[in-house]
């Protein structure tokens, strides 16, 4: 060792360098060494790393760190010499059903909390045309049902509950009131860096009331990045988004944003009746012709980051907006050729985030938005109704619209504000807390009726949300967190009383409602790649504002409806292995078990365009999900997976409100399965890589993916004859990408075909989906 030592001094050979990885970022904290030797460093903050006393011989360079792959370069050093080694470490990633690890990253991280929480990585999606919509359909227990093609009302559904009840956010900021001109379909993969579905149990730092789960959708956090995509498709189908941030290493001032556009004529070909004079003459396969949508958002932030005095401080704001044809109801039984709506929304917000805040361990962020959104209903024509021909009707002398005759304009403003902070007590102790407050006002008129009754009362919702969780580390092996959440909401309306009398009246009407609920999720390790987790939460959820108030348009208003309640519970486990080192296998499960009461759900009426929300009493959600993947060398790619959810009423009676038989009567639809949504369905996908293919740097993609969705009722199943009984049958689709990407990533095209098969898809209310369509997309990423 002392000869070894006296010549390694004497050489005093350097080998130094800098780590990046793929897209030029410097890596920090990147392990550098001389393979089979003591000699190694480790990068500082701008990715650099120097070797020094390196004696003279031939050696294996090696770069670890979590999270890429490992590099390996064999090198010669002589005598004294400075031998400059610059090193680029590329992304490791195995994809587990809908979730993709990478290394320790946060997703891996995520997953290892007690929470039953799926954590899907886009990356390799990229080059997709897909939106946070496809992303997120082919989750295990997630679907999501759109009412038709490109912006249309969509309903989604985790483990049997929809709607509301699943909460959404953007990088932890509740999108209750961001507006329709931002919803899942109109926000690009390329913008999203991962993500995460809590399924049933939602942690306290989320700080909602959401009843079946929420869903928090990550940005882009890289400091210096550009996106840019272009895609063209099928119906006139046009989508340009680019997304980027630039930051100052010297004095952490940022600047980032991103920018879409999406436009879609949705003219795709559907199957339905032809109607004359109400009667139906014929069925045919008919182009849409009023169902133009377009919309545009754009994102800025600036601020802050890395300094003394914040993490992150970040002032921001959202502008958006939306026009939209509208050419069918809740059902396709109508059409329409002159109904539009649109929206436009903007939205400043304040972020702020530090750890280690006055003490070691005590982590605090805080969060401030005001949205004001203005939208419109418009019908207006006066006397003309359409069929699927396009053909009109006119009725002279009739002041009728085609629904309703409106012209409705709704001014939303929203104050919403949350509060977090964290403590780590020591290893095996923790402490977190979150306070959310927000509060919604709505005013509407209507040029058409300006007289309404309803648009002169106030129209307000009030709501609280306090968490306090402790967390046990019992042991690197076992986790477990303990939480409670008050829930507190104050609802101003108004109620029409003695419809049809003499003593018809509308009042104003104050809603107080308070709430607990509690809850505990655990974790343990039963090896070191078999985790078993179980949640459970007894949780409470507020109606808001269009379950309330209504849309305007098609969602009429509900002033009796009150909040609904869960006991949920999730049992879990998950294990992967790996096979001489080129295979990797992945499985997972949970068993779902939901009791849920005064349950709010979109009444659907066949016959009928407008719906409500109403409650059930008492209804049940028992069901299973698993799923399965496997990878070779990160070049193929297999996996699937297979959700079922009975979700039936189990109320024994029901209070029925009628002029001759008010009160309480025999429930004739307990045991019956809730209707308008799936309750059997699966997801596969198969993926191949072909690297460097034409030329250094360069990959091509193919991913293959199948949907299947068993037949379900639209309405109640015990209702009506057999024969009458409306189904949405069993649906299959087929989805294949083909991607081409060169200089590590820099240059991308790929080519896409949804619904290879041209298959008839329908999902809400027997409304039918686009069939067969293609598309072209070119990104160029630095």
């Amino acid at each position: 060792m002392s000869l070894y030592s006296f010549a390694q001094n004497s050489s005093k050979a350097v080998v130094a360098g800098k780590v990046v990885a793929a897209n030029g970022e410097a890596l920090a904290g990147v392990t550098v060494m001389l393979q089979n030797t003591s000699h190694g460093a480790i990068t500082n903050d701008k990715g650099e790393y120097e070797i020094n006393s390196v004696a003279e011989g031939s050696y294996t360079l090696v770069a670890r760190f979590l999270g890429f792959e490992t590099f390996e370069e064999s090198i010669t050093v002589s005598g004294s010499e400075k031998l400059s080694i610059n090193i680029t470490l590329k992304d490791a990633s195995l994809e587990l059903g809908a979730v993709e690890v990478v290394g320790k990253s946060e997703s891996q991280l995520l997953r290892e909390q007690p929470y039953a929480v799926a954590a899907i990585r886009t990356k390799s999606l990229y080059n997709s045309s897909a939106n946070a919509k496809e992303v997120l359909n082919r989750v295990s227990g997630v679907r999501v049902m759109e009412e038709g093609g490109l912006g249309s009302n969509l309903k989604f559904t985790l483990n049997g509950f929809s709607g509301d009840q699943v909460k959404f956010f953007l990088d932890g900021i509740p999108m209750d009131n961001f507006g329709s001109s931002l919803s899942l379909n109109n926000i690009p993969v390329n913008t999203i860096d991962r993500i995460e579905v809590y399924k049933g149990v939602v942690p306290v730092w989320l700080g909602t009331d959401a009843l079946g789960g929420a869903v928090n959708i990550i940005t882009n956090k890289k400091n210096n990045f550009l996106d840019a995509s272009y895609s063209i498709g099928s119906f006139n189908t046009h989508r340009v988004s680019i997304n980027g941030a630039n930051t100052n290493a010297e004095t952490g001032f940022t600047f980032r944003g991103n920018a879409n556009y999406n436009y879609s004529d949705n003219n795709y070909k559907v199957f339905v009746p032809i109607r004359e004079n109400n009667n139906i003459v014929d069925s045919a396969n008919v182009e849409r012709f009023h169902d133009r949508y377009r919309s545009g958002t754009v994102k800025l932030e600036a601020g802050f980051v890395d300094k003394s005095f914040a993490d992150n401080l970040l002032l921001g704001i959202i502008a958006s907006a939306n026009d939209q044809q509208v050419q069918t109801g809740a059902t396709m039984n109508t059409v329409y050729g002159g109904i539009v709506r649109n929206s436009e929304s903007i939205i400043p917000s304040l972020k702020w985030n530090k750890e280690n805040v006055f003490v070691e361990g005590l982590n605090m962020s805080f969060f401030n938005s005001y949205s004001n959104i203005k939208s419109e209903v418009i019908d207006t024509l006066r006397g003309v109704t359409y069929n699927w021909l396009g053909d009109t009707t006119y009725t002279p002398g009739s002041n009728n619209g085609e629904l309703s005759r409106t012209y409705t304009t709704l001014t939303d403003n929203e104050f919403s504000s949350q509060f977090n902070a964290g403590y780590t007590i020591n290893t095996k102790h923790s402490l977190a807390f979150n306070y959310a407050y927000s509060y919604f006002h709505r005013e509407a008129f209507d040029t058409e009726n300006p007289d309404n009754v309803e648009n002169q009362f106030p129209k307000s919702i009030r709501k609280q949300v306090i968490g306090l969780a402790y967390k046990l580390d019992v042991s690197p092996k076992w986790s477990t967190t303990f939480f409670g959440k008050a829930y507190l909401l104050k609802a101003e309306t108004s109620k029409q009383f003695d419809f049809g009398q003499t003593t018809q009246r509308t009042e104003a009407v104050t809603s107080n409602k308070d709430n607990f609920g509690y809850g505990v999720a655990s974790t343990y390790f039963l090896l070191s790649d078999l985790q078993l987790k179980a949640s459970y939460e007894h949780t409470y959820r507020m109606p808001w504002a269009n379950e309330i108030f209504g849309d305007g348009l098609f969602t009429q208003d509900n002033p009796d409806l009150g909040p609904e309640q869960s006991d949920n519970l999730n049992v879990g486990a998950a294990y992967g292995f790996r096979m001489q080192q080129d295979h990797q296998f992945n499985v997972e499960g949970s068993f779902i078990y939901r009791e849920a009461k005064d349950l709010i759900y979109q009444v659907v009426k066949v016959s009928s365009p407008v719906t409500n929300y109403d409650n059930l009493a008492e209804t049940r959600v028992l069901g299973v999900e698993a799923s399965a993947s496997y990878e070779w060398k990160n070049l193929l790619r297999l996996g699937g997976n297979i959700t079922y959810q009975n979700i039936t009423d189990q109320a024994d009676s029901i209070y029925n409100e009628s002029y001759t038989n008010t009160g309480y009567q025999k429930n004739f639809q307990k045991g019956f399965r809730l209707p308008n949504t799936p309750y059997f369905f699966a997801n596969a996908n198969a993926g191949v890589t072909f690297p460097e293919v034409v030329g250094s740097g360069s990959t091509l993609n193919f991913n293959y993916y199948f949907s299947f969705v068993e037949q379900y009722f639209l309405s109640w199943a015990e209702l009506g004859s057999r024969d009458s009984k409306k189904v949405i049958p069993r649906q299959t689709s087929h989805d294949v990408e083909l991607s081409l990407s060169l200089n590590e990533g820099k240059y991308n095209v790929s080519v896409e075909c949804r619904n290879l098969a041209s298959a008839r898809l329908y999902d809400r209310y027997y409304l039918q989906k686009p069939g067969r369509a293609f598309y072209l997309k070119l990104r160029f990423a630095l």
